[in-house]
């Protein structure tokens, strides 16, 4: 089998067999479930919440073949291994175990009921989805452990050539880039919370559709963004807005590169915080990289980055006091 190919297996199985685990239960059990399903208990372990089992069906092959896909798509672009995106690989397998079994056990709790209402689900079947998924986690874990490609002369981060400027001479690079991922996120999670807000009951449903409206807020914001490279170092905006921005100054980086790079690699899409460093990802592409003088890392996808990296190299070697200059 191709890698990419297997790569995209073992991240896409988990969720498809979650799914077809659930599908299963519910074909077994058809004759025995009540309708509407009971799939919300309070903290009494008692139903109040209920719904019909074409939606439970619907909800359930969204979730799980739905997050299937979206992490598959990446997947395909993925070649240096799953290794350096175990821990993404281990988060999904860990999701794809907690939500297969609580959708199953509903099935489960809800069997031979007379009625919905009349449905208890113990709290103590929380802490078996919480076991499957550190199970399922670290299952995750290893298969992507074990798939480290070697790295190619093509995949190796070249040094960015400088740019000719003279002394005092002054130069901007600057770039919009989007992510299309990150705006599909942010509105689809505005539009959940907005059909939840409205039908949901009680204090709990209003906080998770208020808490979804602000992740979804903040992915359409970050879904366009500005980078900047001048003088005074990298600066990261809103497209729409000067601030809030996040700017690294010359002085705190020592080193620009720049290289292709798959979004998962980097850890998904958004502000990603990983082993030695961190990055803002809007998509798979072209990517800027700076060695901090910390020794961490700082990557930010966006076009023509080699340029961007060029220039920094250039001002750093101009424009950035040396140690004696500082004293």
């Amino acid at each position: 089998m191709r890698p990419v190919r297997r790569r995209a297996l073992i991240v896409v199985l988990p969720f498809a067999l979650a799914w077809a685990v659930v599908m299963a239960a519910f074909a077994g059990l058809r004759d025995r479930l009540p309708d509407p399903l009971a799939t919300h208990f309070g903290a009494d372990g008692k139903a109040d919440g209920f719904t019909g089992t074409g939606a439970f069906l619907s909800v359930v092959t969204a979730v799980l073949l739905g997050s299937g896909l979206l992490t598959l798509v990446p997947a395909l672009r993925l070649t240096k291994g799953l290794g350096v995106q175990r821990f993404a690989v281990a988060l999904g397998y860990g999701m794809s175990g907690l939500l297969g079994y609580a959708f199953a056990s509903l099935l489960f709790a809800n069997a031979d009921a007379s009625r919905a209402s009349r449905v208890s689900q113990p709290l103590w079947q929380l802490g078996i989805a919480l076991a499957v998924a550190a199970v399922m986690g670290a299952l995750g874990w290893l298969l992507a452990s074990r798939d480290v490609a070697p790295e190619t002369d093509a995949g190796r981060r070249a040094a960015a050539p400088r740019l000719p400027l003279t002394k005092g001479e002054v130069a901007i690079w600057t770039r919009t880039v989007g992510s299309p991922v990150l705006l599909t996120v942010g509105a689809g999670t505005a539009l959940l919370a907005a059909v939840l807000v409205p039908v949901g009951r009680g204090t709990e449903a209003w906080l998770i559709g208020m808490g979804l409206i602000v992740i979804g807020l903040v992915c359409t914001a970050l879904a366009r963004c500005r980078v900047t490279v001048d003088r005074r170092g990298l600066a990261v905006a809103l497209w729409f807005a000067p601030r809030p921005r996040m700017r690294i100054p010359l002085d705190r980086i020592e080193r620009a590169t720049s290289r292709e790079v798959a979004a998962l690699s980097l850890g998904g899409w958004g502000y990603r915080v990983r082993g030695g460093g961190s990055a803002l990802v809007f998509r798979s592409g072209d990517a800027l990289f700076l060695t901090l003088a910390t020794g961490r890392e700082f990557a930010v996808t966006v076009d023509d980055a080699a340029t961007a990296a060029a220039l920094l190299n250039t001002l750093i070697e101009r424009d950035r006091p040396t140690a004696g200059e500082r004293g």
